[in-house]
């Protein structure tokens, strides 16, 4: 039996864009593809569109997408049974082709009481719904059940699965499908998951999950746990730009289960770079950008045929004097737009008079000291920062500011003015 894995579709996503049509053109190649290989069977594993409630111009395309398989010959997979799913909810539509099943995953979940979209897709009859439960099909005398969860909010997954206590079938290749980051493996390095590996039900021959967007191939109770990763490009990070976009082929027998990862030609072409500075004026950063981005139209292209995707991430410190406003990021992109699609990110760059104020207020509130003494000492700072030569009392000036005497703090500062300038008169004449 021949098995499709594929993941995140991600339809809608980067809408009014350049790359709008490339979620629709992924999932269209990965849907194909994996027809042409010969799938009798098709799960995806969350995240078939990018929002809970899809405007009818994605549904449209989406459903069209989905009808490739219903549109095949039955390929011999039949439905044996239900595990705790209401045999009334399939129809028997799925089945006149190759079967679709598939969870909800982050994007499309919705509260208790709403249908999300993957039930509306299963009443149209293009997909099997899954979430708690599970069906058990047979193919050419392979029996295969397959259970799955959609996606649940990381810090109720493991309680939802505890309770739930799915468990193999006997007589079955059992395959277990989720939406979650599991552990170390994350949609982004910013994430984290209280759900382990170890913490999925134990028996099953196979593991499944969507929702991280980089391919991965791990194990958990000695089974293969494999995450297909997205179709398409939604996350411009260095993992993306090593790992190519897919999806798996699995073939079943009653003694073996195999799988390889098929790779996606119409995905773009996707370069990565991140450079520290030390020091640098906004003139050298913005010169080295370009250079690099010169080097990446260099490569060459797995798909040539269309622009390319590059991500530069600009870390580290600027000349004195510096901002990094002074760096005309947009500007560069939109030089290279007819060449490349570039995101130039430049928030974590820092000039040493940001990193010396951040340092002295970060300071401030370790002290043990009282607001007014505080609100003194940024006070104090800001003044040396005017070159202020200590002429006038600064604590007189923050009582009368703090005590909203403007007018009173403004006489004291031009009264110190005026002295000044009698004296420079004094030495002129």
């Amino acid at each position: 039996m021949k098995i499709a894995i594929i993941s995140d579709f991600h339809l809608g996503a980067k809408e009014d864009g350049l790359r709008e049509e490339d979620p629709f053109e992924q999932a269209k190649e990965a849907v194909e593809k994996a027809l042409e290989l010969g799938a009798q069977l098709i799960l995806i594993s969350g995240d078939i569109f990018d929002s809970r409630i899809p405007k009818q111009e994605v549904w449209s395309k989406g459903m069209r997408i989905l009808s490739f398989a219903s549109e095949k010959k039955n390929r011999d997979v039949s439905l044996l049974d239900t595990i705790d799913k209401k045999r009334g909810d399939i129809t028997d539509l799925p089945f006149r082709g190759a079967p679709v099943i598939a969870i909800h995953g982050n994007h499309e979940r919705r509260g208790k009481g709403f249908v999300d979209s993957i039930e509306a897709l299963e009443s149209s009859g293009l997909v099997i719904r899954l979430h708690h439960n599970g069906v058990v099909l047979n193919s050419e005398g392979v029996n295969v059940a397959i259970q799955g969860m959609g996606y649940v909010p990381g810090e109720f997954a493991k309680d939802f699965l505890e309770r739930w206590q799915p468990s193999p079938i006997e007589g079955s290749v059992n395959i277990f499908m989720l939406h979650q980051g599991l552990g170390r493996f994350t949609y982004s390095a910013s994430e984290s998951s209280k759900l382990q590996p170890a913490d999925l039900p134990e028996g099953f021959d196979l593991y499944i999950s969507g929702h991280v967007h980089y391919k991965v191939e791990s194990e958990v109770h000695g089974k293969p746990l494999i995450f297909p990763g997205s179709t398409f490009r939604t996350q411009l990070l260095p993992v993306e730009a090593r790992n190519p976009k897919g999806f798996y082929m699995l073939e079943l027998t009653d003694e073996s289960l195999d799988y390889e990862f098929v790779k996606l030609n119409s995905p773009r072409d996707f370069f990565y770079e991140k450079k520290e500075f030390e020091r640098t004026n906004p003139l050298e950063v913005e010169n080295w950008v370009r250079d690099k981005v010169n080097e990446f139209l260099q490569e060459k292209f797995e798909n040539p045929d269309r622009r390319p995707l590059a991500r530069i991430r600009l870390v580290g410190s600027l000349s004195k004097g510096s901002s990094r406003s002074e760096i005309n990021s947009k500007d560069i992109e939109a030089e290279f737009e007819d060449k490349i699609l570039l995101s130039i990110t430049k928030e974590d760059l820092s000039s040493p008079e940001l990193e010396e104020k951040t340092e002295f207020l970060r300071n401030i509130r370790k002290e043990n000291i009282s607001m007014e003494e505080r609100g003194l000492k940024i006070l104090e700072s800001k003044l040396n920062d005017l070159n202020y030569d200590r002429r006038f009392d600064s604590s007189v000036l923050y009582d009368l500011l703090s005590g909203e005497r403007t007018e009173e703090a403004l006489d004291e500062v031009m009264s110190e003015i005026d002295k000044i300038t009698e004296a420079k008169l004094e030495e002129e004449s």
